[in-house]
């Protein structure tokens, strides 16, 4: 089952506008990747497995679906499944997120977005009431058009959250997906969206340069490029 929150104070885009920005979450506006790292090492201690030496590694290693990440830092799911190390991962990391802030240009760049008229949704494969809280904690869950969540933790797929985003756009949108991994770009590109990412997030450079998108090093480069695009 997909959910989505369509926020109706915010004030759309104009008549003329067709610009729709698709923001993902995780790594890409919440700076959760720091407590990630540090989720997945303890959760390898626990089951006696070797934990990442460094930042750098985790982001080499990082994937989706999650259980390609988890099969790649060294779970056996024959000896223990997938299902139970997903829940005692979100056992650690789900309180624990709520104190993580946002990237340092979060705000800018959504204010300026906003002005220049750019329709806003942050798509996550996050369980929606889990991306809610966060986005309240931080206030800004009415920044945005509409948000879109799952409703478990196992994290396999945005694609039908996407389609679910597409439907409500016109055949004259020009949309954007912005975010953090190569993940981002096959949802982007499974709906027809153009696509950016960012290197502040959960995957790093080489990784990303992989799919032969735009790679930025900040969410504003991401929004300029945006923005300069549509002005041609």
């Amino acid at each position: 089952m997909l959910l989505f929150f369509s926020n109706s104070d915010i004030i759309p885009c104009g008549v003329n506008c067709l610009v729709k920005i698709v923001w993902d979450w995780n790594g890409t506006l919440l700076n959760d990747v720091d407590l990630c790292f540090s989720c997945i090492n303890r959760l390898l201690v626990s089951h006696d497995l070797k934990p990442l030496d460094t930042l750098s590694q985790y982001r080499e290693v990082f994937t989706f679906p999650i259980e390609d990440y988890y099969k790649r830092v060294g779970f056996d799911f024959d000896k223990i499944p997938f299902s139970m190390l997903a829940h005692e991962y979100m056992e650690d990391y789900q309180e624990k997120s709520y104190a993580c802030d946002l990237h340092s240009d979060v705000l800018d760049v959504v204010n300026k977005a906003k002005n220049l008229g750019f329709s806003q949704t942050v798509l996550s494969a996050s369980k929606m009431d889990y991306l809610l809280k966060q986005m309240e904690t931080l206030h800004v869950d009415d920044l945005f058009d509409s948000i879109y969540g799952i409703n478990d933790i196992y994290a396999k797929s945005k694609v039908e959250l996407a389609h679910a985003f597409k439907q409500t756009c016109s055949l004259d949108d020009e949309i954007y997906f912005v975010g953090d991994s190569v993940h981002d770009y096959e949802v982007a590109k499974n709906i027809g969206a153009k696509c950016i990412l960012v290197t502040t997030g959960h995957q790093n450079r080489a990784t990303l340069e992989s799919v032969n998108v735009p790679v930025m090093d900040s969410l504003m480069e991401s929004l300029d490029l945006i923005y300069e695009r549509d002005k041609d």
